[in-house]
């Protein structure tokens, strides 16, 4: 229980005992600091739960006393670490984008599409072997195009996208206290005829059949489902020479996509408000700012428009 420390009663636990499990997460765990702030956080509201509903309890939680930056490795964390033959870990915001075509050579996008419709890679002896090879590519064009979440793409019904609206309905993954949430997101352009024509081709017709052969429509393969679809992604990247990039990446490249589309006036297509509700984050939300990378390229492009 809690990364490895025995587990003890509520009553017995104290100050001491926080302390004793952070330093364990980062000597023995090696965590990040995000993670370490996660795994607290998680326990602390646990124990405030159990404290609201056990008003004759008489302690307190020694985990909301734990100092401002508790989880950041110090400069005594980090030897101690080091002497354990590992390293402070520190926390590392992802901006990992798809890199544009630059002169002969592809863009990331167009390399990754060629190693899915079975281009063979000059340095290798044959094609990526990839099972359900068109429902991947559909796959990967989604994410890539709408910014949804993995288990909200494969999860999805073929009833749930409307073509004559053009919308997609998406159950979001992300629930709060069980509630089930909802979603509207526009179909781009770019993906209107890669889905249309992909649905067309599908043999599930019938009403609540998948979009994708993914998943078995259980809630028990769920993980497992996502794990194998993260693994399989891995391999794509790895086939196709993009360096660095996970799956989770190009939920960020598509919010960075929707915020830099314009009108043909140049105005900006949308507001960050309207943004917030097609991803899938509650009105106010920083999670935009955090998802948003904007090149420094492109931004320095605009200062010389028209010179």
């Amino acid at each position: 229980m809690f990364n490895g420390l025995a587990p003890l009663k509520l009553i017995d636990l104290n100050y001491q005992w926080a302390e004793r499990w952070v330093r364990h997460m980062k000597l023995e765990s090696n965590l990040s600091p995000g993670s370490i702030r996660k795994r607290v956080q998680a326990v602390a509201r646990a124990i405030d739960w159990h404290l609201r509903k056990s008003p004759e309890a008489m302690v307190g939680n020694p985990l909301r006393l734990l100092p401002r930056g508790y989880s950041s490795y110090n400069a005594k964390d980090a030897r101690e670490v080091e002497a354990l033959g590992k390293a402070a870990r520190i926390d590392v915001q992802r901006d990992r984008r798809l890199l544009p075509a630059k002169g002969t050579e592809l863009g990331e996008e167009a390399l990754i599409l060629n190693a899915l419709d079975g281009h063979k890679r000059a340095d290798r002896e044959r094609p990526l072997a990839l099972k359900d090879g068109p429902a991947m590519r559909m796959l990967f064009q989604l994410i890539l195009w709408s910014g949804l979440r993995l288990r909200e793409a494969y999860t999805l019904t073929i009833d749930q996208v409307d073509m004559r609206s053009r919308v997609i309905l998406v159950r979001s993954s992300k629930q709060w206290y069980g509630r089930e949430k909802w979603r509207r997101v526009p179909i781009r352009p770019e993906l209107l005829p890669e889905l249309s024509n992909y649905i067309a081709g599908s043999a599930a017709d019938e009403a609540g059949a998948l979009l994708f052969p993914f998943w078995n429509g259980t809630p028990e393969n769920l993980v497992a489902t996502s794990n194998r679809l993260s693994q399989r992604f891995r391999g794509l990247f790895a086939y196709a020479g993009c360096t660095g990039l996970t799956e989770h990446d190009l939920r960020h490249e598509a919010t960075c996509q929707w915020f830099e589309l314009r009108v043909p006036a140049g105005e900006w297509m949308f507001r960050a408000e309207e943004i917030n509700a097609i991803m899938g984050w509650a009105p106010g939300s920083v999670m935009a700012a955090r998802y948003a990378s904007f090149r420094a390229e492109d931004l320095a492009a605009r200062l010389y428009i028209g010179s």
